[in-house]
């Protein structure tokens, strides 16, 4: 079963223009993040997906597997979506570009999670990291699951609202894993007010009734949002 990676790169975040490749000790963020994929033992290619000239220049000058994509791509997983069309895999894994320091074999799970549902109708997979009862609040998106860990729901907002008793919440990491026709399926549905009103994408499929499952995973806690987690990645690196 053949398993490519896809990392959608854009350069006009509205938190951060230009963020692929921000400088992180030197090194532009696309590049590691480039880096850790290709160590995943599970998937036989990486390539970088985008829409802007820089970053297509920048990979093809860095040895890059880069593909150039529409401008008309709404999300990541849109782009992951054109690139399916263009190269052939049973699976394909979008790695946001935003996790410089993504463990290689969180990768791997995400991929094997998938495979190991295939016969239980999952359209999808992801991963989540476990955040302790006391951690104060971390930027990035959240999830629940149910006792089958099936996702039941993302947020922006910290959910569980831990109303009666202090819960671990659980963070969502920046990797799904799909098969071929769950990115077609994906394409052709529907905008719905859940994935509005959050802005994350996997809302779409959760929302018309599809199943995404998620597994724990350990990787650090540092994605990229803002200009100013560049220095907390690197302050990370000096300390690791």
């Amino acid at each position: 079963m053949k398993v490519v990676i896809v990392i959608p790169s854009r350069w006009k975040s509205s938190r951060f223009p230009g963020k692929p490749l921000a400088l992180i000790d030197k090194v532009p963020m696309i590049k590691r993040v480039y880096k850790k994929a290709c160590m995943a033992k599970k998937a036989d290619k990486v390539f970088v997906a985008t829409d802007n000239s820089k970053i297509f220049n920048f990979c093809k000058n860095n040895d890059i597997e880069v593909i150039m994509t529409s401008n008309k791509c709404k999300t990541g997983t849109d782009r992951v979506c054109e690139v399916s069309k263009r190269i052939h895999s049973d699976i394909y894994v979008n790695l946001q570009g935003d996790e410089p320091l993504i463990n290689p074999n969180c990768i791997d799970t995400v991929i094997n999670l998938l495979k190991r549902n295939l016969k239980r109708k999952i359209s999808a997979s992801t991963a989540y990291i476990q955040i302790p009862k006391n951690q104060k609040k971390i930027a990035g998106v959240y999830l629940v699951c149910n006792k089958e860990n099936e996702v039941l729901y993302l947020s922006r907002y910290p959910i569980t609202s831990n109303f009666k008793k202090k819960i671990n919440k659980k963070k969502h990491l920046g990797i799904y894993a799909f098969t071929k026709d769950c990115l077609k399926i994906f394409s052709n549905l529907k905008y719905k007010k859940l994935e509005t009103s959050e802005d994350i994408e996997l809302l779409r499929l959760i929302e018309n009734g599809y199943k995404v499952i998620s597994q724990k995973v350990n990787t650090p806690i540092l994605d990229v949002n803002y200009p100013v987690d560049i220095k907390k990645v690197e302050k990370f690196l000096k300390k690791n």
